[in-house]
């Protein structure tokens, strides 16, 4: 009787497995973007650089600490962890990734870096010269690379 009971909790209400994987897929989806989102401009914060050249007393530092940028920024770099293991999390749900989550993380961690870039040219007019863009070209195809079996 008991068993009968868990495994009636645990069918998920009779939902096809196509439209839990959608679903999941969906969820993973708005997850990336949030992690990539709060990750880049909880770095673009802190690129302020009012906001942290002169760090050398107590003073400066407890003027750094209650900044409202930083408030924010330590916030946003709480919600990237949190969404970063709710994607990891989520992609061990799903059968057909779960076995690639770990190569998926690292790859979704490279897609913030793109979202990093693109974050401070437009918030802290940071640019990349051609040495730094071929240096970032190079390392991505590095990384993809290695990742590829």
């Amino acid at each position: 009787m008991i068993l009968v009971k868990k495994m009636s909790l645990s069918s998920n209400n009779n939902i096809p497995a196509s439209q839990n994987t959608l679903t999941m897929a969906i969820l993973i989806f708005v997850l990336v973007i949030a992690y990539c989102l709060s990750t880049s401009i909880s770095i673009a914060l802190l690129g302020d650089r009012k906001l942290i050249s002169d760090l050398n007393n107590f003073q400066n530092i407890f003027a750094l600490l209650i900044n409202w940028k930083f408030i924010l920024s330590m916030s946003l770099a709480v919600l990237s962890r949190i969404t970063f293991i709710l994607i990891n999390n989520s992609l061990l749900k799903v059968s057909y990734l779960a076995g690639a989550a770990t190569t998926i993380s690292v790859f979704i961690t490279l897609l913030s870096i793109v979202f990093i870039v693109i974050i401070n040219h437009y918030f802290l007019n940071e640019t990349l010269n051609m040495r730094q863009g071929i240096g970032a070209f190079i390392v991505l195809a590095g990384i993809f690379i290695m990742l590829s079996k």
